[in-house]
């Protein structure tokens, strides 16, 4: 690498400091939501975070980087310590050596990410019509009929089930989470003995659900 890629690299890093692409943060209760919208190159947000990834995509690789980055990013927006991340026996990533619960989401280009005192979860879905061949998949006949064929409320219906999901971690089919609109962009989630409170935000034609 040359000197002058070397000082532009260094340049775009103190810019992307200043500048970090949260294009959003949520506080409801004791969580805070932050969501990222990547902008910056893969040698760009190699500058912001020491840690890497040997998945193949260079797509996937910068939505892990930029994850990592905005996960350390909200800890300190939290006033949580930040020693890492690792994944437990389902996959579930959580703060090393911290009480704080954390999620993380991304459909590219956007990073989301909840930090709260209490189990949470995250997602974020493009609204595309390819959902209604899926729908069964994830939806049982009762649902079915209440999303009406409408794309929206079925990318709705699927991410609320896949934050509920990513709660625990453990392994259960979507059909199995029950969803129950209340009012105003909240939801209420069933799952297994528990229930949860799900808040939706519609974003560029995304939809973004997160436990309050």
């Amino acid at each position: 690498m040359n000197l002058n890629k070397i000082n532009q690299l260094l340049y775009n890093f103190m810019l992307i400091r200043y500048y970090m692409g949260i294009i959003k943060k949520i506080s409801s209760n004791n969580s805070l939501v932050c969501i990222w919208k990547i902008t910056e190159t893969y040698d760009e947000l190699e500058l912001l975070t020491d840690e890497r990834s040997n998945i193949k995509s260079r797509l996937k690789q910068k939505e892990f980087l930029a994850s990592r980055i905005l996960v350390k990013e909200i800890c300190q927006l939290y006033n949580a310590k930040y020693l890492g991340i690792d994944k437990d026996k389902n996959g579930k990533p959580f703060l090393i050596n911290s009480n704080y619960h954390i999620s993380i989401t991304h459909k590219y280009p956007y990073i989301g990410v909840i930090i709260d005192k209490k189990k949470c979860g995250i997602d974020i879905e493009r609204i595309d019509k390819k959902i209604k061949k899926i729908k069964t998949k994830f939806l049982d006949d009762n649902e079915v009929n209440e999303v009406n064929n409408s794309k929206r409320k079925m990318t709705i219906f699927w991410s609320i089930k896949e934050t509920a999901y990513k709660i625990n971690g453990e392994t259960i089919p979507l059909k199995k989470i029950q969803v129950k609109e209340e009012n105003n962009n909240i939801y209420k989630c069933f799952l297994l003995d528990e229930s949860f409170e799900v808040n939706i935000v519609e974003l560029d034609n995304h939809i973004l659900s997160f436990t309050t």
